[in-house]
């Protein structure tokens, strides 16, 4: 069900506080906090004493101390401490997972430690380029992570769902491209041409009249969908009308980490490279897509709730503009079967 030899986000940085912060990920329960250090860290939310969560403790100097007996693990899980003992039992360690702080994100590596190469890490550098302003947010979206997949490679159901923010009948009218980047990046493009901005251009992006508008999804494995998003002036040349600052130029980016075989962490930011210091309009991004956001929240669990009642593997009709979502699909379903058979070699051998 999940790919686990990949960094996929545990939290945004401003999230890992003082305190420990519990978080399900992958199927399994995590404590996440900070060291002496600032550095996060990350532990299985249980301690091997008497199996409290972690996560009812606190954080003392850059350890954690279980709520419940007080024995204090550092962050690669060792007991430092037992209260009432000079020393502390061999196997009193808690199970520890990479982690690494980048571009305003805790990322976490489920899988083999040994294979946890940071340098893999998605360059999500938007986030803390100053040449970017970020308006971000999260949501908990009880529904399967491929279900978010299929959502943002088909993005003609802003038509129908976000008719108050992002769509209108451009989107569903225009036809989609999908192109494959090597083995397991997919791209899925619309140019809506001529159109009436969607309410949200009209104060985010400043236009009145008549636009060419795009957007460009790129999907990486498992759960990444970066937007290209831009709009300007009906007719205008692309290049000519950046070169004259016409153009309104975003990146949406979704990070989904998966929760459950139902239910998703869901890591957002809007990032435009316009009006960098306009804090209203930051606000004004953050709330709109948020509420955005709440219409797919709503769609894409009652989707879940039914495809969980019907015991649907895949679903009945296909559409053209399904293509990206299928693709997408096919590259998840390939890399499971690797990721299983992996595994099963690696336990013959052992």
């Amino acid at each position: 069900m999940f790919l686990k030899s990949v960094w996929q986000v545990a939290a945004f940085s401003a999230d890992l506080k003082e305190g420990p912060l519990a978080r399900t990920l992958l199927g399994e329960q995590v404590v996440l906090f900070r060291t002496e250090t600032g550095a996060p860290a990350a532990l299985l939310d249980e301690c091997p004493h008497r199996l409290a969560p972690l996560s009812f403790g606190k954080v003392v100097n850059g350890v954690l101390q279980c709520g419940y007996h007080g024995m204090r693990f550092d962050g690669a899980g060792a007991c430092v401490g037992a209260p009432g003992q000079d020393s502390v039992p061999s196997r009193a360690k808690a199970h520890s997972f990479p982690v690494v702080e980048r571009h305003a994100l805790i990322w976490i590596w489920m899988g083999d430690p040994a294979t946890a190469d940071e340098a893999r890490v998605p360059n999500i550098f938007w986030m803390t380029d100053p040449a970017w302003a970020i308006s971000d947010g999260y949501h908990h979206i009880a529904a399967n992570y491929q279900l978010l997949n299929d959502n943002l490679l088909d993005l003609s159901h802003e038509t129908f769902v976000h008719t108050h923010t992002i769509g209108n009948g451009a989107v569903a009218d225009s036809p989609l491209s999908v192109s494959q980047d090597g083995e397991n990046v997919i791209r899925a493009h619309r140019d809506m041409l001529n159109c009436e901005p969607p309410p949200f251009y009209v104060k985010a992006a400043g236009f009145s009249g008549r636009i060419d508008r795009w957007h460009t999804t790129f999907f990486t494995p498992p759960a990444f969908n970066i937007i290209e998003n831009g709009s300007m002036p009906a007719g205008s040349d692309k290049e000519e009308a950046r070169l004259r600052g016409l153009t309104r130029e975003r990146r949406v980016i979704n990070l989904i980490t998966p929760e459950t075989e139902s239910s998703s962490h869901y890591f957002w930011a809007i990032a435009r490279c316009y009006a960098l210091d306009d804090i209203e309009l930051t606000e004004y991004i953050r709330v709109e897509v948020a509420k955005t956001f709440d219409e797919d929240k709503t769609i894409l669990e009652a989707q879940q709730r039914r495809l969980k009642s019907a015991h649907l593997d895949s679903f009945p009709v296909t559409l053209r503009a399904d293509a990206g979502a299928v693709q997408a699909r096919r590259i998840m379903a390939r890399l499971l079967v690797e990721q299983e058979r992996a595994l099963a070699s690696a336990s013959y051998t052992d």
